[in-house]
């Protein structure tokens, strides 16, 4: 379940907070959720547009134990609706969970699967003086910025009546509440600071109190070295204002910068301009893309007529027959269809996409991520 319950890291702009140099520094006093970051010495003098690890450490310290959901990137703190997620602590799994209302306890089999996908499963538990360590790989712009940590903070007796601790029993693991002895020994801090979570739980109550949950507010800083081909010249030679962070991104595989152009998105280098097709999530689909490098790109043809079009242009599809479930009962056969691109072959592609008038995506899951070809 360790596996499973990795954290998902998606596209944002991150660097050591406070000092120049990337040094950590520790947000709040005692008595509160304690944050420090640093840049991964490997990205000691990054540039803008950067991919880079930071290494946060979270630290719990208040009285009471402490249950994180996520961290997010507001990208205004005044505008609901413009947050990005960078990690999860809160997530589904693809088994099935079933709740036991008469024994009070929830009940996970890997080798079924669910109707729905329920969030409910947790890995940020923190007691008292505990620490974990989060280490997202991300993007490197618009300095300063900041970042959220959303979380819960539960007495002892929330955590007797709300959190359900793991039991494993063969093929299927329980989710009980713990009393006494048993839960104190569950609370034992763990000494391991570098771990990204140190139990797994089953907290039910995160979405519905949703808006209840505590935030903590953190800003980032980090001297970024510009670019040859700076975004101020980038952002000249497009003949555009600056766009606001998040609506432009960089490239590495590309080296170009990715600006909003004619309604549209273009890359946009010293030598040229290349309209781009629509992207429905263009920061987290660059961020794939600079990310799976040497590997080769996964896109998903999600769009039947998108296939047979790209068939005609002697695209390689690879194609696969599932059942998937649509009740407990029934299973319904669907045909899925790949491809498999090479850096090298992404500009022909994009190409191809934007004269088919058809839109790209993104989705992140436990494999890692594909680009998704939709029909606008």
């Amino acid at each position: 379940m360790r596996s499973i319950a990795a954290l998902t890291v998606l596209i944002l702009a991150l660097a050591a907070c406070g000092s120049p140099q990337g040094g950590p520094k520790t947000a709040g006093p005692a008595g509160e959720l304690e944050i420090s970051a640093e840049l991964d010495t490997a990205s000691a003098s990054p540039r803008e547009g950067d991919l880079a690890t930071l290494v946060f450490k979270v630290r719990n310290g208040t009285k009471n134990a402490v249950i994180l959901r996520d961290l997010s990137q507001p990208r205004d703190l005044m505008l609901s609706g413009t947050v990005s997620a960078v990690a999860n602590w809160q997530y589904a799994q693809s088994g099935l969970v079933t709740y036991v209302p008469d024994r009070d306890e929830w009940t996970y089999d890997k080798s079924k699967r669910p109707d729905t996908l329920r969030p409910i499963f947790n890995s940020g538990l923190l007691v008292p003086g505990e620490t974990l360590t989060v280490r997202p790989r991300v993007r490197l712009l618009d300095m300063p910025v900041d970042f959220q940590f959303s979380y819960f903070e539960l007495t002892a007796d929330e955590l007797r009546r709300k959190v359900y601790f793991e039991n494993r029993q063969d093929k299927i693991t329980r989710y009980t509440l713990l009393i006494g002895r048993e839960l104190q020994e569950r609370l034992v801090p763990s000494e391991r600071t570098n771990e990204a979570g140190h139990r797994f739980i089953i907290f039910p109550h995160a979405e519905p109190v949703a808006s209840n949950a505590l935030l903590k507010t953190y800003r980032l800083q980090q001297p970024l070295r510009p670019r040859f081909f700076s975004l101020d010249q980038a952002i000249q030679k497009a003949g555009i204002k600056k766009p606001r962070p998040g609506d432009y991104t960089f490239s590495i595989i590309f080296d170009a910068w990715v600006l909003p152009k004619d309604q549209g998105l273009a890359l946009v280098t010293p030598a040229s301009i290349s309209p781009l097709p629509e992207m429905r999530q263009m920061e987290r689909i660059f961020y794939l893309l600079d990310s799976v490098v040497p590997e080769k790109v996964t896109v998903e043809l999600r769009a039947h007529a998108a296939a047979a079009a790209l068939s005609e242009l002697k695209y390689p599809l690879v194609k696969q027959e599932r059942e998937i479930p649509i009740t407990k009962e029934v299973k319904e056969k669907r045909t899925y269809y790949y491809l498999f691109l090479t850096v090298e072959q992404l500009s022909r592609f994009f190409t191809d996409v934007r004269t088919l008038k058809l839109a790209l995506d993104v989705e992140f899951g436990e494999g890692g991520g594909r680009l998704l070809l939709l029909n606008r």
